[in-house]
């Protein structure tokens, strides 16, 4: 479960910007919370703000942080990481290093855990990781530093309870570090590399595997390019087909109509995740035929469909589902049936959450989300830099639970609204055409 995340000099974010997932004082919908290591935890939030206020940035954020993670390089060759001379913030001249941070409960422990990284705007040269730092933090809040970097030297921590969660005895852990510190590489991670590999691989593997196989980050449910049109009776033998009672619940309910939806995945002797493309299943002339879903079903129920493998992915094992503009071409109704199961903790028993981007104001509902679910990016026009900040944030004297929070946003009292005078815009550019 995601906690909180910190992050800054990252695209149109400057500053030290907090996300939190910790649920405030606020009392209403109570029931909806998860209670996990003695905490109150937000199931959902939902983000709201203008086109370009940094949205998609915040979202982009955390997947270049699973990126490096996973990884384990900032020199890695994926397709995030190819564009790191783009993301620091942009628009001063200084050099600052990014920063990512992330505070999450996993396999029973919570982690703190977070690095910064230097590179040149722009400029494809060096690139190097200039700190790093690992925290256990218990249930009653206590820390135990378990190691931090910084630059080109590493300090392992050497107190009794660190040791005993690293399971490595003080004599041995000083001839590592020294060890560890004569053969650091400022562009891998500590965590990834030399942690992993000679102090605490069971930490390690807690840590990775969070960001790898339980912190999911969609920024785009893109389908498959293929244009082919084949017969399944000799397509099946090549690929594999993914069909269960749950997504053909869903396609009922998406009133897909007649024809069966399943995933293919092709065929391969590689043991790395393949790409899925959802596929229509038609009964004709005594065969049955496969045809791309792009081509017969709308985008609404291709999305809705797609959401499908990330969501039983996350809800049966539990995770992170964090999605910008999850809502475009599905209807509202369809979303808060969705929130419904995150916010149900009869259903939601492995403390999956659901964090997505719209921008639709039906979801500024006081029956919907607390006041702490509901987040707000704006950008400074002046100086071009996105905070993000809570609807709780504005103090319950001036945002109250019976408070129609959808006409008060509209109203501008919460900010995040764009502006745009387009009429003049028009106006403007219909003069120069005269003249």
């Amino acid at each position: 479960m995601l906690l909180n995340y910190n992050f800054s000099n990252f695209r149109s974010f400057r500053n030290d910007t907090n996300f939190s997932m910790i649920a405030t004082s606020q009392r209403t919908l109570n029931q909806n919370l998860i209670r996990k290591n003695d905490l109150r935890i937000l199931p959902s939030a939902v983000i709201y703000g203008a086109n370009a206020s940094g949205k998609s940035n915040f979202i982009l954020s955390l997947d270049v942080m699973r990126d490096i993670i996973v990884a384990g390089s900032v020199d890695a060759d994926t397709q995030n990481l190819k564009e790191m001379e783009l993301y620091p913030f942009a628009h001063k001249s200084e050099i600052k290093p990014m920063k990512f941070m992330l505070d999450f409960v996993t396999q029973g422990f919570r982690y703190e855990y977070g690095f910064s990284l230097e590179v040149t705007p722009f400029m494809r040269g060096s690139r190097r990781i200039i700190s790093e730092h690992l925290t256990c933090i218990d249930r009653k809040g206590g820390r135990i530093a378990l190691f931090s970097r910084d630059g080109q030297k590493v300090n392992i921590n050497s107190e009794e309870r660190a040791l005993q969660r690293l399971n490595v005895e003080a004599p041995l852990l000083a001839k590592l570090e020294k060890r560890i510190n004569d053969n650091l590489d400022d562009t891998e991670l500590f965590l990834s590399r030399a942690f992993k590999g000679t102090i605490s691989n069971d930490i390690a593997d807690q840590v990775i595997s969070f960001f790898d196989d339980n912190l999911m980050v969609i920024s785009d449910f893109a389908e498959s390019k293929s244009k082919l049109v084949v017969s399944s009776e000799h397509e099946i033998e090549n690929d594999y087909y993914i069909w269960n009672k749950f997504i053909d619940s869903f396609a009922k309910l998406a009133d897909a109509g007649p024809q069966q939806l399943s995933y293919r995945l092709k065929k391969t002797d590689s043991k790395e995740p393949q790409n899925t493309e959802l596929i229509s299943i038609y009964e004709h002339g005594g065969r049955h035929i496969s045809i791309p879903a792009k081509f017969m079903e709308s985008r609404g129920t291709i999305k809705m469909l797609d959401f499908l493998l990330p969501f039983m992915k996350v809800f049966e094992e539990g995770g992170v589902l964090v999605l910008d503009e999850f809502d475009a071409s599905i209807h509202p109704e369809m979303i808060k049936g969705i929130l419904a199961v995150f916010t149900n903790q009869e259903l939601n028993k492995t403390g999956a959450q659901l964090i997505f981007t719209t921008h639709n104001p039906i979801f500024l509902n006081n029956q919907v989300f607390r006041r702490d679910q509901i987040f707000f990016i704006e950008k400074d026009e002046d100086n071009h830099d996105s905070t993000l900040y809570t609807l709780a944030d504005f103090g319950s004297g001036l945002v109250r639970n019976d408070h129609n929070y959808m006409i008060n946003y509209f109203k501008g009292r919460y900010g995040a609204l764009p502006f745009l005078d387009f009429a003049g815009i028009v106006r403007e550019w219909s003069g120069s055409q005269d003249e």
